[in-house]
């Protein structure tokens, strides 16, 4: 569960933590400053869960803050990972959310992944004594030079995206 706070442009008033939107329209909706007047201006904080990097890089905002809870949260861990990909790839939030499901992420470094990928495609053509002299660090330099395979990190672990240049 994500907890957040809505910290009030107002400096005659205080915030509030909230975990939903119907919890942040309801909080929000009668909180007034010392002189009785409708907050209307929030900054919204990501204050504690487990997507913060993901909050942070969505850009979430009180303009924003619906399409959070009901189309960023319920999103499954590997759909948050294709969606940061994503938004730190140029893509807007609307535009990322709308292509989350077509990154192909592999939980790899590059060098691993591209190995993993030169096997899968080339190595059965390639005679098992001439296996040893292949430069898999070249292979994954050029793949990450053309685009084609992009290494990043998120929440700690680091991924691979494997189709960085179809998307």
């Amino acid at each position: 569960m994500t907890t957040l706070h809505a910290t009030p442009y107002n400096l005659s008033a205080t915030g509030f933590y909230f975990e939903s939107i119907e919890d942040y329209t309801l909080k929000s909706e009668c909180h007034f400053d010392c002189y009785g007047d409708l907050i209307e201006e929030f900054e919204i904080q990501f204050i504690a869960g487990d997507d913060a990097q993901l909050f942070n890089a969505c850009d979430i905002n009180q303009a924003s803050l619906a399409i959070w809870f009901e189309q960023i949260e319920p999103l499954n861990d590997y759909e948050k990972v294709g969606l940061y990909f994503l938004l730190n790839a140029g893509y807007t939030l609307t535009q990322a959310l709308d292509k989350v499901d077509e990154p192909s992420i592999a939980e790899s470094n590059l060098i691993d992944t591209a190995t993993d990928l030169f096997d899968e495609i080339y190595a059965h053509e390639i005679p098992e004594n001439l296996r040893i002299y292949i430069d898999y660090k070249s292979f994954a330099r050029d793949c990450e030079s053309g685009g084609d395979l992009v290494e990043f990190e998120h929440n700690g672990t680091t991924y691979t995206c494997t189709n960085a240049n179809g998307i």
